[in-house]
This record gives C-alpha cells, sequence and structure tokens, in this order.
C-alpha cells in the first residue's frame, strides 16, 4: 500500500485576547488571515491534494482550516476534539487510523501539540525530540503505517513566510505572462 500524505499545520497568527476572554474564542488577526491565505495558494502551487481537512474545535484553528479550503479543493472536512489543546498523540494516530488508509489527511492544530506529534509520528515515542513549530507551517509526512506499528517519513517543512514567497512568486509570474 502507497504511503499516504499527512500535513501537520499551526494555526496562524491569532489574537491575544478574545472579546470573551476565553481561549478557545480566540480569532486570527486580519494579518493571520492574509498569510494563511497566501500559505494555501502555495500549497495549491505546490500540487498538495488533500482528501480530509480536519482542524481543532477552536476558532483560530477552525479560521485556518477556512482558509486552507478557499485555496485548496479537500474532499471533506471535520472537526476533531482530539487536535484540541493538549493533544494525545496515541487517542489522535487512533482516530487517524479510522480514516481510509490512502486518503491524504491535513490536521490543523497548535503547538506545542503539533510539534509532539511530529515526534511521536516519527519516532514513535513522545518526547522523541523537541522542535518549536511557527505559526501557519505545514509539515508534511508520509506513512503507510503510524506507531506503535510503524514510523511516519519527514518529507519537508516550510513556515507561512516561506510559503507566502511562493504565492507571491506565482503571482508575479502570472502577472508577467499577462503583460
Amino acid at each position: 500500500m502507497p504511503p499516504r500524505r499527512i500535513y501537520l499545520v499551526r494555526h496562524g497568527v491569532a489574537e491575544e485576547f478574545s472579546e470573551s476572554g476565553r481561549d478557545a474564542d480566540r480569532r486570527l488577526t486580519d494579518d493571520g488571515r492574509a498569510k494563511m491565505a497566501r500559505a494555501a495558494r502555495a500549497l495549491l502551487e505546490l500540487e498538495v491534494q488533500v482528501d480530509l481537512l480536519v482542524s481543532s474545535p477552536l476558532v483560530r484553528a477552525i479560521q485556518t482550516a477556512d482558509e486552507i479550503a478557499h485555496a485548496l479543493p479537500a474532499g471533506r472536512r471535520e472537526v476533531w476534539e482530539e487536535l484540541v489543546c493538549g493533544v494525545d498523540e496515541v487517542a489522535l494516530t487512533a482516530r487517524l487510523d479510522e480514516v481510509e488508509a490512502t486518503a491524504n489527511v491535513l490536521l490543523v492544530g497548535h503547538e506545542p501539540d503539533i510539534g509532539e506529534i511530529l515526534a511521536y509520528w516519527l519516532t514513535g515515542r513522545t518526547g522523541g525530540f523537541h522542535t518549536r513549530v511557527r505559526k501557519g507551517s505545514v509539515s508534511c509526512l508520509s506513512a503507510a503505517s503510524l506507531p506503535p506499528d510503524g514510523r511516519a517519513t519527514f518529507e519537508w517543512m516550510m513556515t507561512a513566510k516561506q510559503l507566502g514567497r511562493i504565492a507571491d512568486g506565482v503571482r508575479a509570474r502570472s502577472g508577467a505572462r499577462r503583460g
């Protein structure tokens, strides 16, 4: 069976405090939305194909998924409680194992969880290594099987800024062709 692609996305830049005072209600800033829209256009340019787009139920993660969905065709959208802050890597892996094994999946979550998920899926243990994933960053893994039976392979990671440069380059090239 060929490996599926799994894309891990940390939500975009969000407001420090919500009007309600609840962390779960924090929204993306205008800048955060714009950066994620540019990042999503770059994912399209990179020919990323997603069968399932999943986000944490927190507002900033849902809004990040919205920006990605505007640019990147996705088969289905879902919200998973397993992606809420303080993720349990084993429970998330079990939930992902319920998805068709060949489906490419994009997951939008939070830090430090995204880094911990990366460590678990790449090494098979929690705390396998530490990384700091920037807001709006996208990581690409491939895996036919995840822990405990298998391991993912790290393909690439790009920050929102790097993805934005790709999107800007596409826009500049398409503008030059029109002239």
